[in-house]
C-alpha cells in the first residue's frame, strides 16, 4: 500500500512534470537498455541492473549531447533484476522480489528522479554512478557530512555541459563521493543509497540548472553559452580533503583560495541554503583546523624552507571576502585570532623594514637547484625576496583585515594593519617599477637587481587592487599590449601568456624543459592559460580601455564555448590548460579551474555596456 508521504511525493513529482512541460517519455533500444531524451538530458538505462549506460546534460536546453563522461559499467555483479517500463518511468524489481520495486526511475524535461523502497529480507542496492575524469572533470558541490560524504542538497556540475540540483527526501542520507587521478582510469564517483532497514523510503531528485549572475546584457546572446556552462568551474571540492583544489582529484592550494572568494562574491545562490562563500568557509575551515595545502611548509609536495610569500595573503583575503560579505559575526569573532596570527607572520617576513614581505630565498640570478620552490603561484620561475605579485596581495590583505577589525571593534589592530597597507603601497612603486620597459618587474632579488620579463599578470594584479596611480597603471596597460604586439601574440582564444619575454635559464627554477627551462612558451615560460586574465580584462575595463579588453575578452568566450581550456589534446599526453602560442598543448592537470576566474570578467562587460 502507498503511504501518506508517499503518494505526497508522487503527486508532487507530477505537479512538477506538469510545470516542465511535455513528457518526452522512455523507450526501449534492443533487448537490454531503456533509452530517455529531452532538450537538456539524455540517458540509457540497463535493463537487468539499475545503472545508466550513458549519461550526458546541456543546462541549456541545446541537445548538446556530444559527450558522455560515463565510464562503462562494470561486470554484473551476480544480483538479478528485472527492469519495466511502468506508467511513467522505469520499475527495477529484484527477480526474488517481483511485487515490490528496489528502485523507480523517472525523468521529465529538467528532472531526474530515484526513489527507493525496502522490503523485509531485500538486499541493498545502491545507485552507482562513475564517471571518467578524462572525458569531464566533474566535481559536487556542498558541504562534506564526513569522509567522502557531502550532504544534500549539493551541486554535480559538468564543466562545459550542466549542472543538476541534488536534493534527497532522507536528511539522514548523504551521498557518497569520491574522486581520484592516480589511477590509470581517474574517476569521479557517487552513489545514492538505497533503502535500507533504517531508512526505508527515500526519494532522490537531480534538477537540471544553469547557475550564473543574471545580466541582462548578454541575454540570448550565444557567444556566453560558454559562460553559462561554466561559471562554476572554479569550484571544485576534493572529497578526500574536504576542500576547494585545483580540481576534484587535485591539490588543494593556500594560494588560490582568493581566486575561488573573488569569484563566489559574484555567484548566485548555488541551491537555497548552500552558497559560493559557503564552500570559501568550508575551505577556511580546513585550514584553519591545521590543513596544508600547496604552497605551505608541511605539504608533501611544497619543497621550500618557506611558505609561499602568497599563500598567507590568499588565506587572509579569502577570510575577509567571506566575513565583509555574509556578515557572519560568530565566525568572524571566533576565528579572527587565527587570521591575525596569518597576518602577523606575513608581516613579520619584512626583515629588513622597508614596508615590502619578503620570501627566504634570494630571488638571485643563478641562485636556483632545480629543488626548491619559488615565492608564488607561478612556482617553476624564480620569483624571490621583494616580489611583486605576493606583495600586492599582501597590500589587499592588509586593507581589507584593516576594515574587519575595526568592525569588530579592533581599533589598534585596525590601524596596524592600515598602516603597513600604506607602507607597503608607498614603497611598492619605487622598488618594482623599471623604467627602461616602462612596466612593474617580477621581483626584486636579494642583491637589488630587477628580474622583468613583461609579466602580464603581475602588472594587472598590481592595478587592480589600487597599488598605482590611474595615469600610471594606464601606461603600463598600453605598454603591455605594445610588447604584445611587439612579439606577435594575437591569439586570444589561448588566453594570456604570463611573460611576454623568454625566461632566462638562470631564473627558471625547474630544470626541465618540459616545464618551460629553456623553451619559450611552454607552460609558464610564456605559455597561454586562462589563469590570471581576469586581472588584465579588469584593468584595461577599469581604466576605460574597452576596446582593448574586449578584443580579448571575446575570443576567450568563444574557447569557452568551445572546451578549450579543459581535458587533453588529441594524440598527446598533454592537456589544455597550457598551451604554445601556435596551440600545443603543454599543461598536465586536464582541468585547473584557475583558468576559469576570467568569466568573472563578464561583471566589467556589463558594467561598460549599460
Amino acid at each position: 500500500m502507498l503511504s501518506r508521504r508517499r503518494f505526497i511525493q508522487r503527486s508532487s513529482l507530477a505537479g512538477m512534470a506538469i510545470g516542465m512541460g511535455k513528457f518526452p517519455g522512455f523507450s526501449i533500444l534492443g533487448e537490454n537498455m531503456f533509452t530517455f531524451e529531452s532538450a537538456y538530458i539524455k540517458f540509457k538505462l540497463l535493463k537487468d541492473k539499475p545503472q545508466f549506460a550513458l549519461f550526458s546534460t546541456d543546462s541549456l536546453g541545446g541537445h548538446q549531447f556530444s559527450t558522455d563522461p560515463l565510464l562503462a559499467p562494470k561486470a554484473d555483479s551476480g544480483v538479478n533484476y528485472d527492469g519495466r517500463i511502468e506508467k511513467e518511468g522505469i520499475s527495477y524489481f529484484l527477480k526474488d522480489h517481483p511485487l515490490h520495486p528496489v528502485w523507480e526511475i523517472k525523468a521529465h524535461e529538467k528532472l531526474i528522479t530515484f526513489d527507493t523502497l525496502w522490503e523485509q529480507g531485500q538486499e541493498e542496492t545502491p545507485f552507482v554512478m562513475t564517471f571518467s575524469q578524462k572525458a569531464n572533470h566533474c566535481t559536487v558541490l556542498g558541504a562534506m557530512s564526513g569522509d567522502k560524504k557531502m550532504k544534500f542538497p549539493c551541486l554535480l556540475h559538468f564543466p562545459g555541459m550542466g549542472t543538476f540540483r541534488l536534493y534527497c527526501s532522507d536528511p539522514g542520507i548523504s551521498l557518497f563521493y569520491d574522486a581520484d587521478r592516480n589511477l590509470k582510469v581517474p574517476f569521479v564517483k557517487i552513489t545514492l543509497p538505497s533503502a535500507s532497514k533504517d531508512h526505508p523510503d527515500i526519494s532522490y531528485r537531480f534538477e537540471s540548472v544553469a547557475v550564473y549572475p543574471a545580466v541582462n546584457t548578454i541575454e540570448n546572446d550565444t557567444r556566453f553559452d560558454g559562460l553559462r556552462r561554466n561559471y562554476l568551474n572554479i569550484f571544485q571540492v576534493n572529497p578526500r580533503i574536504r576542500a576547494l583544489a585545483n580540481n576534484s582529484a587535485s591539490d588543494a592550494c593556500a594560494f588560490t583560495l582568493f581566486l575561488y572568494a573573488e569569484m563566489a562574491r559574484q555567484t548566485p545562490e548555488l541551491i537555497k541554503g548552500l552558497t559560493a562563500m559557503d564552500l570559501i568557509r568550508n575551505t577556511l575551515d580546513r585550514y584553519l583546523d591545521g590543513m596544508k595545502g600547496y604552497g605551505q611548509v608541511g605539504y608533501a609536495g611544497w619543497h621550500s624552507d618557506f611558505d609561499s610569500s602568497d599563500s598567507a595573503p590568499s588565506l587572509i583575503i579569502a577570510a575577509c571576502y567571506y566575513m565583509v560579505d555574509t556578515k557572519d559575526d560568530a565566525w568572524a569573532r571566533q576565528n579572527y585570532p587565527a587570521i591575525k596570527a596569518w597576518a602577523d607572520k606575513m608581516i613579520r617576513t619584512d626583515r629588513n623594514g622597508d614596508g615590502l614581505i619578503e620570501y627566504g630565498y634570494s630571488g638571485n640570478a643563478g641562485s636556483w637547484d632545480g629543488k626548491n620552490r619559488p615565492a608564488n603561484w607561478w612556482d617553476t620561475i624564480g620569483f624571490g625576496h621583494d616580489d611583486a605579485y605576493s606583495n600586492a596581495l599582501a597590500y589587499r590583505a592588509c586593507r581589507l583585515l584593516a576594515g574587519v577589525a575595526k568592525t569588530l571593534d579592533k581599533a589598534d589592530d585596525s590601524h596596524y594593519f592600515d598602516s603597513f597597507a600604506r607602507k607597503l603601497k608607498s614603497s611598492y612603486s619605487a622598488a618594482f617599477y623599471n623604467p627602461e620597459t616602462g612596466v612593474l618587474a617580477g621581483w626584486r632579488s636579494a642583491d637589488g637587481k630587477l628580474h622583468d620579463y613583461y609579466f602580464t599578470f603581475v602588472n594587472s594584479v598590481a592595478i587592480s587592487y589600487g597599488l598605482l596611480e590611474k595615469d600610471r597603471s594606464k601606461e603600463i596597460m598600453q605598454a603591455l599590449l605594445h610588447k604584445m604586439k611587439e612579439v606577435g601574440y594575437s591569439n586570444f582564444q589561448l588566453g594570456l601568456p604570463g611573460n611576454l619575454v623568454p625566461i632566462a635559464d638562470e631564473d627558471y627554477t625547474a630544470r626541465d624543459p618540459r616545464w618551460g627551462y629553456g623553451k619559450f612558451q611552454v607552460y609558464e615560460n610564456g605559455g597561454a592559460t586562462g589563469c590570471y586574465a581576469y586581472y588584465t580584462l579588469h584593468a584595461l575595463f577599469s581604466l576605460g580601455m574597452y576596446k582593448e579588453a574586449e578584443a580579448i575578452f571575446l575570443p576567450m568566450l568563444e574557447s569557452y564555448k568551445q572546451g578549450g581550456f579543459q581535458g587533453n589534446c588529441q594524440g598527446s599526453g598533454m592537456t589544455k590548460d597550457w598551451k604554445t602560442w601556435e596551440g600545443a598543448c603543454w599543461g598536465y592537470e586536464g582541468f585547473l579551474v584557475d583558468n576559469y576566474l576570467t568569466l568573472l570578467a563578464i561583471g566589467d562587460y556589463h558594467k561598460h555596456r549599460t
